[in-house]
């Protein structure tokens, strides 16, 4: 068999013209022309691909942004999400917790015990010293004895210096033992400069007597409230 050089067509034997195409013939071709498939075809598959790979790219995006919703508006899933972790990764970083104070040692104990209720002792004195104060016909001696009474209630003052475990462990001792102390100075205080005229005695000021000896009052019912506690401390110790 041959064919036209120029077309394909199959020439019979001995023609001069190509019936298909007119082509003269100068020498056959002894195989047919090969098929080439045309160019535009390549160029769709191209296009379809890439527009493929564009749909899947928002596929995974839209995907992405749908598991992240659906994972944040349901409690339930994200807390079936961490129960199914392994319990190997899960690692305390919580801060190690702080040892309580412990209580006092007996020793301890019966120290702090004597230091307060010396101080109690001194307290008892200062304030039945302070019903002695008054000289009559003289009040500058008795603003003296005010001022010595408040000097004493302010040194005592300086004589708890105790940590703070010591005196949380003695509160109930601690605590009355230390105000009645310092209404007994302000009472003294009050009566002394009241003495030495450095308090106004116009309306609408208060009646500075009848306050100093409020004060006074309620230095003795905390200074009992401390005397009963060291009691009941005393009892514990022996």
């Amino acid at each position: 068999m041959h064919y036209c050089c120029q077309c394909g067509h199959e020439i019979p034997h001995r023609e001069k013209l190509c019936q298909n195409c007119g082509n003269q013939i100068e020498y056959l071709c002894a195989l047919p022309p090969v098929q080439v498939e045309p160019h535009n075809r390549r160029q769709v598959h191209s296009a379809r691909s890439i527009t493929k790979w564009i749909v899947l790219y928002f596929f995974a995006i839209i995907l992405s942004f749908g598991s992240s919703y659906i994972y944040h508006s349901s409690p339930e899933i994200r807390a079936w999400f961490l129960l199914s972790k392994p319990s190997a990764t899960s690692v305390n970083t919580s801060p190690p917790v702080k040892p309580t104070s412990t209580a006092l040692s007996a020793s301890t104990l019966k120290n702090t015990y004597n230091q307060l209720s010396t101080i109690g002792q001194k307290t008892s004195a200062l304030v039945d010293e302070s019903k002695k104060v008054n000289v009559l016909g003289d009040p500058i001696r008795t603003a003296v004895n005010y001022r010595s009474i408040q000097r004493k209630s302010d040194a005592l003052l300086g004589q708890f210096s105790f940590s703070p475990d010591t005196a949380s462990e003695m509160a109930s001792i601690f605590i009355p033992l230390k105000e009645s102390i310092m209404l007994l100075s302000k009472s003294a205080e009050i009566m002394a400069d009241y003495l030495d005229g450095k308090l106004s005695l116009s309306p609408p000021n208060p009646d500075w007597v009848a306050r100093s000896q409020e004060y006074s009052a309620q230095a003795q019912a905390r200074l009992r409230d401390a005397q009963q506690a060291l009691t009941n401390l005393r009892k514990k110790i022996e």
